[in-house]
């Protein structure tokens, strides 16, 4: 009867703080912005308030502290209770800070291993392990530095999980409350009796279903950096104060965990920052593109957590090892099925050479995502100082990001191009040092394209009607090798296309330019 009060009260608090925290957030302005188009990896379509974790952080810690004195005991002191808590003070603190100023993942990843720097100061350990064989113990006492690698690498895990599960509305939170569920009922267990854990579980649960009522879609909020985080990092320090129950917490996470690292792994494989790189090639995502909805999708993902996580309380060690590697070959599965799925529908991939962010963004938006891979290519030594070549850049990346296209870089080298177009500085616009520079740039595409084995080549100097096009054109055919990539000809200009591009770069707020960038067309 008690843990029924504990859960209903964390469940009415935490609606309740859910409530002020949305309206913080609206007039904090701290609010996710959805892609330009619906062409980028985000899947809501109106802006909506962050900074959900700060929600689950009050409920459950001020709940936590308010009833810690009658469940201190055998697994959870006081000295793991601050370390939780500090641990987790320092997830909210830096997912508000990034969910207001979008910082970079070297400055995200600080917060995460402060947070599991405090949990191993504060004393919690793995003292044990199970073996999966001999359904015996593996004493890990006597391997000091151990315990904390295996602490480190086990919460930033589960961290980084719920980070990157957190896709589809309600996905991360309801799976949280499955998960201290599961934790509760096995914590209840005669052979496992632990009053302090279950107390802390079900706890999570009653403040992730008070959250979920808004975070059930359509979401009123979301979890934010720091929600997404503090899901996770509370799960996975359960799981080890409560003496090891890991295993549990796989068989829970099992599939999150295994989308995770094939993401990793695909990434690394197409030579991408597993960490930096974005995509809408998460399970979520193949689930979502199959027709499931954001609710069939989750419904199913819940499912999966609940019968996963509830085998574990009738299995033995080897038999929740048999699950695991069950979930692994359900998972090796999916992803054979989504690959054979990608040759199937495979779109013909196309380099796009980029001048400016505002041609670059309606062309690839309105025209080009729906029909081919794209990715964008920025070079341009032709810009006049360094200042405007990364002005232009800056809006290139930001444009990128928002519509998840993969971007190359080449670097500034004014010098070598001043080489190329010497004795035609006083040449009027359109004419042949513009033919130089045309080709100068398109002839570096069309050799990228065929080393990295593009199926097209294009540029969207094509847009402005201040550019040669038909000379353009002219060379881009002429730079076609035979049996290499082809050059895409689409008049981009059709339907007021550059009128287009200028309203959408207002409307995003890219840098514009009055010029084409060289110093010799500042002049004219």
């Amino acid at each position: 009867m008690f843990y029924f009060f504990i859960f209903f009260t964390s469940l009415v608090l935490t609606a309740g703080i859910t409530v002020l925290v949305r309206k913080a957030a609206i007039s904090l302005n701290i609010l996710d912005q959805p892609d330009e188009g619906g062409h980028g990896r985000k899947i809501h379509r109106q802006p909506i308030p962050l900074l959900g974790g700060m929600a689950i952080f009050l409920a459950y810690f001020i709940l936590l502290f308010i009833f810690a004195r009658h469940f201190l005991s055998g697994n959870l002191r006081w000295s793991h209770l601050l370390a939780f808590f500090i641990g987790a003070l320092i997830l909210v603190i830096g997912g508000a800070l990034d969910d207001k100023y979008n910082l970079p993942p070297r400055k995200q990843i600080i917060f995460p291993l402060l947070a599991i720097a405090v949990v191993i100061l504060g004393g919690v350990e793995i003292e044990k392990i199970t073996n999966p064989f001999t359904g015996g113990y593996i004493d890990l006492n006597s391997l000091a530095i151990i315990s904390p690698l295996l602490i480190a690498f086990w919460l930033l895990g589960m961290m980084y999980t719920t980070k990157l599960l957190d896709g589809v509305d309600g996905l991360v939170t309801g799976i949280t409350a499955i998960g201290g569920f599961v934790i509760f009922l096995f914590t209840t267990t005669t052979r496992y009796f632990q009053p302090d854990i279950a107390f802390a579980s079900i706890l999570l649960t009653g403040t992730a279903l008070g959250f979920l009522i808004f975070n059930w879609h359509p979401a009123k909020i979301f979890l934010g950096e720091g929600g997404s985080l503090l899901l996770g990092y509370i799960l996975g320090v359960l799981a080890i104060i409560s003496g090891g129950k890991i295993a549990i917490a796989l068989l829970i996470m099992g599939i999150p965990i295994l989308d995770v690292f094939w993401t990793i792994l695909r990434r690394l494989i197409n030579k991408q920052n597993p960490f930096k790189s974005a995509d809408k090639k998460h399970l979520h995502h193949r689930l979502l593109d199959l027709g499931l909805g954001q609710r069939g999708t989750v419904l199913l993902f819940y499912f999966l957590a609940l019968s996963f996580g509830l085998s574990g309380l009738f299995l033995q060690s080897r038999g929740k090892f048999l699950a695991l590697i069950l979930l692994v070959v359900i998972m090796f599965g999916l992803v054979v099925t989504f690959w054979f799925m990608d040759r199937k529908n495979k779109k013909p991939s196309l380099l796009l050479h980029v001048c400016c962010a505002p041609c670059a963004s309606y062309i690839s938006r309105d025209i080009l995502l729906p029909q081919y891979k794209l990715t964008w290519y920025f070079d341009n030594p032709n810009l006049n100082s360094l200042e405007e070549y990364n002005k232009r850049l800056a809006a290139v990346k930001f444009v990128a990001t928002k519509l998840a296209i993969p971007l190359i870089v080449e670097p500034y080298k004014h010098e070598a191009w001043l080489e190329k177009v010497k004795g035609r500085e006083t040449d009027p616009e359109r004419g042949k040092r513009c033919h130089l520079c045309y080709r100068d740039r398109l002839s570096r595409t069309a050799l990228l394209a065929q080393k990295k084995k593009f199926t097209y080549f294009s540029t969207s100097l094509l847009l402005s009607p201040y550019k040669d096009t038909e000379a353009i054109k002219k060379i881009s055919l002429s730079l076609t090798a035979e049996n290499g990539p082809k050059f895409l000809d689409i008049d981009f200009q059709a339907n007021n296309g550059y009128q287009r591009s200028q309203e959408l770069a207002k409307e995003l707020g890219l840098y514009r330019q009055k010029f084409c960038g060289c110093e010799f067309s500042l002049d004219n």
